[in-house]
């Protein structure tokens, strides 16, 4: 039945997460920036997930003074605990009124919970976004056990069209639920014109000697063992060159080791959690992504609006962002030596470094704002609630690689 924006709707979050990264950012600039004239944001975290949230995204949920509903622990007991905690998730959906349902996972199989507490509390919108490639922790049991719950979906969101694509051919998903929506970052925040020179002093490195660095936990999916293998054979080529990685994580131990091992610790240096990261984005001279999956990155599109040069794996879902030898460079995954002949020929051609660079600018500026995802949500809504025509189905007609 059509509606009308009379009523402001109600959109709850659902968010499974359990460690502070882009997917978390990617809610809260969703959540922060939605226009509440029409849509009033909260979310929502289930019983079972309410002791995994990382305290940073819940900090930032109430930091905004947005709405932060949390249902009670249903307990140890597998199926009845299951059952519980879709019972209060219901119980918090019909109190607060909820008109939509917007689920975010990293898990294709995720949202099995609150679909099913959305369907007892007689809510006719869910939707799910997909922000990792199923391929990343694909079973082929799992195509028939989310089969009902992608029926009551109304669509699935993804990241990028590769992230599709394996929606549709791994899962058997439908073409025209599986939406894509690229993600978007705030470009204001993001300065193309600083100084590096200047940045490195304000961080204590040499001002003279080039920075490479990385953005990301230290986890096994980021592939930072392939980054300092890289920056070994990146010294051993050319001598003194500066490498950091910005962030932490459970390989801390391990990396510094591998540091020590190869004997770069003079020019290795981890920094650690930063906050604030930017300041050491400015005093970089190469970004590297060294991941062995990942969906379609806010860290890529960052150092695209910082104006930086980057070598990144060849994921398909760079692919979409980045064109090789366009916008950068894209190597083989999985491999020191390819991540370190991609920053050497960068070091040794600083005109097509530039090059590079100012042209992944104009592309993320053109194609990856927070405005344009902003605007792509809310159009989804409206046509989902029949309050306006929009057709995502359009993309059903996208090509569907095999």
């Amino acid at each position: 039945m059509k509606q009308s924006y009379n009523k402001i709707k109600k959109v709850a979050y659902i968010y499974d997460g359990t460690e502070f990264g882009g997917v978390e950012i990617y809610v809260l600039n969703l959540l922060k920036h939605i226009d509440r004239t029409r849509y009033l944001p909260c979310v929502v975290i289930s019983g079972y997930n309410r002791g995994f949230s990382p305290p940073r995204f819940i900090e930032e949920v109430q930091k905004s003074g947005l709405e932060l509903l949390v249902a009670p622990f249903p307990g140890n007991s597998r199926g009845i605990s299951f059952a519980k905690d879709v019972w209060n998730l219901a119980q918090i959906f019909k109190k607060n009124n909820i008109d939509i349902i917007h689920i975010q996972t990293s898990n294709y199989d995720g949202g099995k919970r609150p679909i099913l507490a959305a369907k007892l509390a007689g809510i006719e919108v869910i939707l799910r976004t997909e922000h990792v490639p199923p391929s990343s922790n694909f079973k082929k049991y799992s195509r028939y056990l989310m089969k009902p719950f992608d029926l009551v979906t109304n669509y699935i969101i993804t990241d990028s069209n590769s992230n599709r694509n394996e929606q549709i051919n791994l899962l058997g998903r439908d073409p025209q639920k599986v939406y894509r929506s690229y993600c978007g970052i705030e470009l204001e925040k993001f300065i193309p014109k600083h100084n590096p020179r200047r940045a490195k002093e304000l961080l204590g490195f040499d001002p003279e000697l080039p920075l490479i660095g990385a953005v990301g936990r230290l986890v096994e999916q980021k592939g930072h063992k392939y980054f300092v293998d890289a920056a070994a054979r990146v010294i051993k080529e050319i001598g003194a060159v500066n490498f950091v990685i910005v962030g932490n994580g459970n390989l801390e131990k391990e990396l510094k080791e591998q540091v020590s091992r190869l004997g770069i610790g003079q020019y290795f240096h981890f920094a650690g959690f930063q906050a604030n990261y930017l300041p050491y984005v400015e005093a970089m001279d190469i970004t590297v992504m060294s991941s062995i999956h990942e969906g379609f990155s806010l860290m890529m599109l960052e150092f695209m609006a910082m104006g930086k040069p980057c070598v990144f794996t060849n994921h398909p879902s760079f692919q979409e962002a980045i064109v090789n030898e366009k916008c950068g460079l894209l190597v083989e995954l999985e491999s020191g030596e390819a991540l370190a002949q991609g920053i050497l020929k960068l070091l040794g051609n600083p005109v097509l470094a530039n090059q590079l660079a100012n042209n992944a600018l104009a592309r993320v500026r053109a194609e990856f704002s927070l405005d344009r995802l902003i605007k792509d949500m809310m159009d989804l809504y409206d046509s989902t609630l029949g309050i306006k025509t929009y057709a995502p189905v359009e993309q059903a007609k996208i090509p569907v690689s095999v």
